[in-house]
């Protein structure tokens, strides 16, 4: 199961490595990068939202948190989210520098968004870098809930 912003199916691309299977297809970059990440092959998955699977998964939790590790499909979890996410205090995502996958949302817009979202940005956390250049092409970041004031 995946979670996206609409409930149904999908085919997702299986990579190589498997850490980077994905609904949305591979950029060029992030195979150059890292060439075990390559599809090898399709599979159908069930997509839900975070809205429709939440009462059933919180388990009355005081403080949940969200981590969001979904290859380029983060802002997709976040629109099937919208009647719980404010129940949340806070969030781990892993945000790309560059697109990776084709349609994704970068850094900046991710974080503008949650910033929107009533989340401020705590913390980065280095994540996948070229090592034939050096440069860093994600990171994860930590995001929690503005205090009420």
């Amino acid at each position: 199961m995946a979670l996206g912003d609409v409930e149904g199916q999908a085919q997702i691309h299986v990579s190589d490595n498997l850490v980077s299977s994905s609904i949305r297809a591979m950029t060029e970059v992030h195979e150059n990068a890292a060439p075990e990440s390559k599809y090898v092959g399709d599979e159908t998955i069930t997509i839900r939202t975070l809205d429709s699977i939440f009462p059933t998964y919180h388990a009355d939790s005081a403080r949940p948190f969200l981590k969001i590790d979904t290859q380029g499909y983060e802002s997709q979890v976040l629109d099937g989210a919208e009647s719980c996410l404010d129940r949340f205090v806070g969030v781990q995502a892993e945000m790309s520098l560059v697109e990776l996958y084709q349609g994704q949302t970068l850094l900046l817009d991710f974080a503008l968004r949650m910033r929107e979202q009533g989340f401020h940005l705590a913390g980065l956390f280095p994540g996948f870098a070229d090592n034939r250049t050096g440069h860093m092409l994600q990171v994860d970041g930590l995001f929690f809930r503005y205090p009420s004031r």
